[in-house]
């Protein structure tokens, strides 16, 4: 992955819990898409990995899960993920610092339009979320595939839509549901990369781990999947 300047805000989130691993992992291993594992949404996950990316992405599918960004709704998810995290007023300061400042947010973005993504599309954001995902669990870097990160999206685009309950969502909820996922990813791929300049097998073993649970969880594997130019696919 390719995080850019973020090197500093990556020892900055590491200092933020402390240099406690436990910490950082109780954020990482919820899942992005919903703590009780929806059985539709499992389904959609699971017949997105299922065969490679279809040649297009259907445009009504993309248009459902499209939104409008307000500003208070960034601002509440904002202050929720900081007192969320933060467990003394010295870490709720350095998040703050890394949160608060929007920083975080205006990254992961940059990462998004990358990878071809658009941030204000809570498909892509997802998509985003799985193949970093894919990137920590498998200590890999989708760089070397560039055309497999274009896939992805078009793999979970179809499938994400189709659920009703995800089609129905707000313009705010969906906002709200990405804007959650975005903290997730950054905090998880900067925590790796991190601890992988650190040379901190263990830790990394042990985050690699609370990231593939989470996916688990939702019925994708990640250490069973390969990324291609179908995408990320089953093996």
């Amino acid at each position: 992955m390719d995080l850019g300047t973020s090197r500093k805000r990556g020892a900055t989130i590491v200092s933020a819990f402390g240099g406690l691993l436990a910490c950082v992992l109780v954020l990482v291993a919820p899942s992005a898409w919903g703590a009780d594992g929806d059985a539709a949404v499992q389904r959609a996950l699971q017949q997105a990995v299922s065969q490679p990316a279809p040649a297009e992405v259907d445009a009504r599918a993309v248009d459902t899960l499209s939104f409008r960004r307000d500003a208070a709704v960034s601002t509440r998810v904002e202050q929720e993920t900081i007192r969320a995290l933060g467990r003394n007023p010295g870490q709720i300061a350095d998040l703050e610092k890394v949160i608060g400042s929007g920083d975080m947010l205006r990254e992961f973005d940059k990462i998004l339009r990358r990878y071809g993504y658009d941030p204000n599309n809570l498909g892509d954001v997802l998509a985003a979320h799985l193949l970093i995902s894919w990137e920590v669990v498998n200590d890999r870097d989708s760089r070397q595939s560039p055309a497999g990160q274009r896939a992805v999206r078009r793999q979970l685009m179809g499938p994400l839509a189709a659920v009703p309950e995800i089609a129905a969502m707000s313009d705010a909820a969906k906002q709200a549901q990405a804007e959650r996922t975005a903290y997730l990813t950054m905090i998880s791929a900067l925590t790796y990369q991190s601890l992988k300049r650190d040379g901190n097998r263990q830790a990394l073993t042990a985050l690699s781990g609370s990231v593939r649970q989470g996916l688990r969880n939702n019925g994708v594997d990640l250490q069973r999947v390969s990324l291609g130019e179908g995408g990320l696919v089953a093996r």
